[in-house]
């Protein structure tokens, strides 16, 4: 598979997967976010977010998903946001959280790989969140743009999963499930592939479309970043679980790192 076909896989896989959101908790969310203090940042995002200071800045997110996250950046202060995703129905979503949040943001279906050049060196500020970096098939090509939307002395801030987490069947506990290293194939790194899985927010609902995971290591992220002139500024790891996955995770003895945040700053 070339990796526009993994793209549209997902894609499908991310539509069918918002309707299961919207009947689980799009209702209860269109009333939360009318609330003027409205806000999903867990203490390590509200003293991020507070350090890089979102007053007036531009901002956009790469995989918004339904956009309540953004919303809550807009919602804290931010100037311009943007939300970028590939699925039409989370899309669509986005806009009518918007609406009742009563917040002017812009919301756009596509690919990262295929933005539009109209948007280089327009944000202070690139958000990535939980559950990204994993469904994109070339981490290099991302950051690349990433660098390319930010302005001179801009900022990236990516809250994630450890990629650590790749090793194990959630399901089965602190076993190790497959290598950290994943097998490559003409310099591309071989997904997982998953098909009538459970939805993460409604187990019992099943997501029956086809999708690919791409186990990336942590080391492919902060190389990226160096080769596109984003310089680190903070790096952490930390033992709770932003995954929706792994939460028992949490309560295990011994423990693993479950999620990490990164600052990169632009420079010249």
């Amino acid at each position: 598979m070339q990796p526009g076909d993994y793209i549209e896989a997902n894609r499908k896989m991310w539509n069918e997967t918002a309707g299961v959101h919207a009947q689980f908790n799009l209702s209860r969310l269109q009333e939360r976010v009318k609330s003027p203090d409205f806000s999903t940042f867990d203490e390590v995002e509200k003293r991020i977010f507070a350090n890089i200071d979102l007053r007036d800045k531009a901002v956009i997110q790469l995989g918004c998903n339904n956009g309540r996250e953004l919303i809550s950046v807009k919602k804290a202060g931010a100037g311009r946001c943007v939300g970028i995703d590939i699925s039409d129905n989370f899309i669509a979503q986005a806009r009518q959280l918007a609406s009742s949040g009563q917040v002017d943001m812009d919301f756009i279906r596509s690919s990262v790989y295929d933005l539009a050049h109209d948007f280089d060196g327009q944000f202070d500020l690139v958000y990535i969140s939980i559950g990204f970096l994993g469904w994109l098939p070339d981490l290099n090509a991302l950051f690349g743009i990433a660098s390319r939307l930010l302005k001179d002395d801009g900022q990236i801030f990516i809250y994630e999963m450890h990629p650590i987490l790749n090793m194990f069947n959630a399901e089965k506990g602190l076993v190790i499930d497959t290598s950290y290293f994943a097998r490559e194939s003409g310099g591309q790194v071989e997904p997982f592939v998953e098909e009538a899985s459970p939805d993460y927010l409604d187990p019992s609902q099943l997501v029956n479309a086809v999708s690919y995971w791409f186990p990336h290591k942590l080391s492919d992220v902060i190389t990226a970043c160096l080769e596109h002139h984003l310089s680190l500024t903070h790096f952490q790891e930390y033992a709770h679980d932003i995954s929706e996955v792994y939460a028992q995770f949490e309560h295990f003895e011994k423990k693993l790192p479950l999620c990490y945040s990164l600052v990169a700053r632009k420079t010249t």
